[in-house]
């Protein structure tokens, strides 16, 4: 049985979309973090940390 390069296409299309839609969230009651995955980290507070010193 061989393919059409439009089948393989839409073949492909299909599984990447079932991938994308697919997610990987929770409702893992234990799976909770102290620290909310939103919050921003220590090196986004668009300064570097030594910047500031000194003054």
């Amino acid at each position: 049985m061989k393919l059409r390069p439009a089948s393989l296409l839409f073949l492909l299309l299909l599984v990447l979309a079932g991938l994308g839609l697919s997610g990987c969230a929770t409702n893992d009651p234990d799976n909770l973090s102290q620290r909310p995955w939103n919050s921003p980290k220590s090196w986004e507070t668009g300064l570097p940390t030594g910047i500031m010193e000194g003054r």
